[in-house]
């Protein structure tokens, strides 16, 4: 049974959050600071959305690709930073310790160390110095064996790399269509199953974390290439490898460019649930005083769906909301959908009454996982009204 969550009292953070196209964030441990020095730091902050592109937010993730851990260092790179004075391998060490790890990568190597995901996560030199206590391995702990840091060559990470050759590496919430448009593969998601038709299957809506994937088709032909199949309107949810213990936001296409709801001058349920926090429940969980919109208790991984036709003027990192979707519909009214795991439209698209924009998820100041939703007069926070109220206006009975 879901989890009955709700956001908490928004906190500013000390940077200016990256609008992310991946997605799921972790709070930071409030701890001293031992290992490194500010001048080439970076806050916890940081390093969990650096963490998000890399690796969902699995701080102990292992997928037999050769790079561990939430940070997703190689071995060699590990080893040479003394993370071996932590743990043998970066999976098997904590968040804390890979942070201070991380740190000393970043000194020496800079952002580029993680190619893609630094610009991502907006990680720089000079930031203020994450609060991470790493916590010392015990005295008597096997010595790994020393290495020159010179001689260790600059840490590429496996999200990194996947957009600079002809391979990609497929991440939670990726979809062929996603990777085809991303990528600019020739002849878009079909050319792409194509090429990778073993290693897929028989449904290319079923891609799964860790799969490589060639972005060009091999230049041998056999004969006419076999059709590929049609996807699914709604897609089978992915698997995830055993490691997974955390569903990555990212925000992609579905492997068919989704169509206007038929029902476009309609109104639709978010989600297919009974709300438990109600609008307008007070407490000091909510910056505000009160709740400013309703929660819906439905597993990690379930659909939302837009509650009328409109444009997706938002669709990324909201602060304390997580990964979220901001809507504006025809009466000039504003949908707001919080805490996501995938989204699945970008900025500037319409959408139709009931198609899905999303996934649900716990990301942000969340207890757990449910969708958040808003009804707004404006786009920004501040500007609520009764969700229910309006979505009963439109019909919809919850």
């Amino acid at each position: 049974m879901a989890v009955r969550g709700r956001h908490r009292r928004y906190q500013p953070n000390r940077i200016n959050r990256a609008s992310l196209t991946v997605t799921a964030g972790g709070a930071g441990m409030a701890l001293p600071l031992i290992g490194t020095g500010t001048a080439e730091a970076a806050d916890v902050d940081t390093w969990n959305k650096v963490a998000a592109c890399e690796s969902t937010n699995n701080w102990s993730i292992n997928t037999g690709n050769g790079y561990y851990g939430g940070l997703q260092f190689k071995q060699s790179t590990w080893e040479a930073y003394g993370g071996t004075a932590y743990a043998p391998r970066a999976d098997r060490a904590t968040k804390d310790q890979q942070i201070a790890v991380a740190e000393k990568v970043l000194d020496a190597q800079g952002p580029q160390a993680w190619p893609v995901c630094s610009e991502r996560a907006g990680l720089t030199r000079g930031g203020n110095a994450p609060d991470v206590t790493p916590m010392s391995a015990p005295k008597k702990a096997a010595k790994a064996p020393q290495r020159d840091v010179k001689d260790v060559k600059p840490e590429v990470t496996p999200q990194s790399t996947a957009g600079r050759g002809q391979m990609y590496t497929v991440v939670r919430g990726d979809t062929l269509s996603g990777i085809a448009d991303e990528r600019r593969v020739s002849g878009g998601w079909q050319k792409l199953y194509e090429a990778n038709r073993k290693a897929i299957g028989g449904d290319p809506d079923l891609i799964t974390p860790g799969q490589r994937l060639a972005l060009q088709a091999s230049q041998k032909k056999a004969g006419k290439p076999q059709a590929a199949p049609k996807p699914r309107t709604e897609p089978k949810q992915r698997a995830e490898p055993k490691q997974q213990a955390k569903p990555k936001p990212q925000q992609k296409a579905e492997p068919k460019k989704a169509k206007p709801a038929q029902a476009a001058q309609g109104f639709s349920a978010p989600v297919a649930a009974s709300p438990s926090t109600p609008y307008r429940a007070a407490g000091g969980s909510w910056s505000k005083g009160y709740h400013t919109g309703v929660d819906f208790p439905v597993a990690t991984g379930t659909s939302v769906k837009s509650v009328a036709a409109g444009t997706v003027v938002s669709a990324g990192w909201g602060g304390s909301y997580g990964y979220e979707v901001v809507i504006r519909h025809a009466d000039g009214k504003y949908s707001q959908y919080g805490h996501l795991s995938a989204l699945t439209v970008k900025t500037g698209q319409k959408v139709g009454a009931g198609q899905r924009i999303a996934r649900s998820g716990s990301t942000g100041n969340s207890t757990g996982p449910h969708l958040h939703f808003e009804v707004r007069t404006g786009p920004g926070f501040g500007s609520d009204v009764d969700p229910l109220a309006y979505l009963r206006a439109g019909g919809v009975r919850i």
